[in-house]
């Protein structure tokens, strides 16, 4: 492992004595607000962590892998830890969870905040469902922590890191030539902010294909949580002189849910009014009424894949660490791979 930076280091970046920055870094009330934030700008550029976590690290058993979700709300992560935990026990590692937007709003503080934690609480390894920013790769790495990227794309100078995605673009090209089928030609697309990578590809291939099929696209975004969901969908469907669009695609499970509400309020008949379709398969799908045609990307079995990529990295850091050598993560180029979805046909679109 390289040298790491010292509290000296960041002593020297702020101006500050190293007192000042101790105190600063442990959350000391005789600390300014001003200084407090130059200390925590310069520890996170200089990549330092405080000693007590380094003093940890060095009898780290690399027995513990953090999931980072976004909203454990959504029961794609239901899933995708089903596959993870299934790998990992067999390894005798135990999986931990880290919603870095509990509420369906990401901030890059709670994501700072939360790679300083895993690194300070030993973690091994992280599997990510969000794309992470290349300043917290770039820590991560200088500790040895291996990360792999589930259904997100990491930070584009991360070029190594491994990355097991959907063919979204795909997926929606499929989706889409299945409304136009049933002659829908207004569709709205229920989007979750540009942040979460996967959106930029299933709003391409439904775009592509209502062009290709004569249909018309409105993308109307929200924060990605329910209740923003049908706030948003209702602060559209109440403006006056708009239509109600004959199919709707709900971006995940909680913009679905946000959807339902806001269909039920107003009586709206599924699919008699409004086909609905959504991304990501949930266990109770098929129970609703009328059952919901999904795209399922199957994220137990991506959870499969995540963990056995990390669990073969992790060992090789063992092995590292055994023969003497410096436990540096080592990363191969069927590392990052890329799944296929699967159109699940119900009745909720019309069939």
């Amino acid at each position: 492992m390289a040298n790491k930076p010292t509290l000296r280091d960041v002593s020297e970046a702020t101006g500050l004595s190293s007192y000042t920055v101790s105190r600063a870094l442990s959350n000391g009330p005789d600390v300014s607000d001003a200084s407090r934030q130059l200390v925590l700008k310069a520890a996170r550029e200089l990549g330092y962590v405080p000693n007590r976590a380094a003093q940890e690290l060095r009898k780290k058993s690399r027995s513990s892998v953090a999931v980072i979700t976004a909203s454990t709300s959504n029961y794609y992560y239901l899933d995708l830890m089903k596959g993870v935990q299934r790998v990992l026990r067999v390894s005798g590692r135990n999986a931990v969870v880290a919603d870095i937007a509990a509420e369906g709003v990401y901030t890059p503080e709670v994501e700072d905040a939360i790679v300083q934690d895993l690194i300070q609480s030993r973690t091994a390894g992280i599997i990510t469902t969000l794309t992470l920013s290349s300043e917290n790769v770039k820590l991560l790495e200088s500790w040895d922590i291996p990360v792999v990227f589930v259904d997100s794309a990491p930070p584009e100078d991360a070029t190594q890191v491994p990355s097991i995605w959907t063919d979204n673009y795909t997926a929606s090209m499929t989706a889409g030539a299945h409304l136009a089928q049933h002659g829908y030609t207004d569709w709205l697309f229920l989007a979750y902010p540009s942040r979460w990578s996967t959106r930029a590809e299933r709003e391409r291939g439904l775009h592509e294909a209502a062009t290709k099929h004569g249909a018309a696209l409105q993308v109307l975004e929200t924060e990605n949580d329910s209740d923003s969901a049908c706030k948003t969908l209702s602060n559209y469907l109440n403006t006056p002189g708009r239509t109600l669009p004959r199919a709707i695609i709900a971006g995940n499970n909680p913009l679905l849910h946000g959807v339902l509400t806001a269909l039920k309020q107003r009586e709206i008949v599924v699919p008699t009014q409004v086909a609905l379709m959504a991304f990501d398969e949930f266990a109770w799908a098929p129970l609703l009424d009328p059952p919901l045609t999904v795209v399922d990307e199957d994220s137990e079995s991506i959870g499969v894949l995540a963990a056995q990529t990390l669990t073969r990295i992790l060992d090789g850091q063992l092995e590292a660490e055994r023969r003497g050598d410096p436990p540096v993560p080592s990363y191969r180029p069927e590392d990052r791979r890329e799944v296929n979805a699967d159109l699940i046909v119900r009745q909720s679109c019309g069939c």
